[in-house]
């Protein structure tokens, strides 16, 4: 029996068709079941890092809060602090200046005393000292050092604020003041401490019997408290 060739080819042809139809609805159909599992797979990658990344953010957000907390607490414990050394280093200061004022007028209340002895026991009995006039004035002068002194001491510890911007610099300053007050004192005592003993050296060497009864000054201490 002889074959047709032409059917052979168009038999063979038509098997071609139909094995790759069918081989193309499977690959086909298994792709487009195999695709929503990756789908799948792939959303459910994306949703962990994404809940990753939510609780990270909300761990960032309460660590910012607690920082916040802990940064205010801090505050305000070191204001409570500044306002305690404040106080302290204020009523402090101000015992001293207070201080400071009281052996001023002291000194000033003594010399007084002096010059109103020499006035009214001394230079009655011409017993004059040449040169009273410039003790005098030196007390004078030294004293208004001390009230200069005093007031810079006063405008320093005034300004002081533990929360400004500087503090240890103001009671460096204050601290100069104070030296400047101390100073300033023991040289208005000095010039007082001569006035007095001017004062009380020419009333011992006065010769008059009825001037010897008082002729030293009731004058008190000069030394400071």
């Amino acid at each position: 029996m002889k074959r047709n060739p032409t059917k052979f080819l168009t038999v063979l042809l038509s098997l071609f068709l139909v094995f790759s139809f069918v081989f193309t609805a499977s690959v086909f159909a298994r792709f487009e079941f195999e695709r929503p599992r990756v789908l799948h797979g792939e959303d459910q990658a994306t949703s962990a890092a994404t809940k990753r990344e939510q609780a990270l953010q909300r761990v960032h957000d309460r660590l910012e809060k607690l920082q916040e907390k802990f940064e205010a607490r801090l505050e305000a414990r070191a204001e409570k602090l500044c306002e305690r050394v404040e106080a302290k280093i204020t009523k402090r200061s101000e015992q001293l200046v207070n201080r400071a004022h009281r052996m001023s007028d002291r000194f000033d209340k003594i010399a007084e005393r002096v010059k109103e002895y020499y006035t009214e026991k001394l230079v009655p009995l011409e017993a004059t000292i040449e040169n009273y006039d410039a003790l005098v004035a030196d007390v004078t002068a030294k004293g208004a050092a001390v009230d200069e002194a005093l007031e810079n001491a006063d405008a320093s510890i005034d300004e002081f604020d533990c929360s400004g911007d500087t503090p240890k610099g103001i009671l460096a300053l204050f601290r100069d003041d104070m030296k400047a007050v101390i100073a300033a004192l023991k040289a208005h005592r000095t010039s007082v401490v001569n006035l007095i003993v001017a004062v009380r050296t020419k009333g011992k060497n006065i010769k008059s019997p009825g001037a010897t009864e008082s002729a030293e000054p009731a004058t008190g201490s000069a030394e400071p408290e």
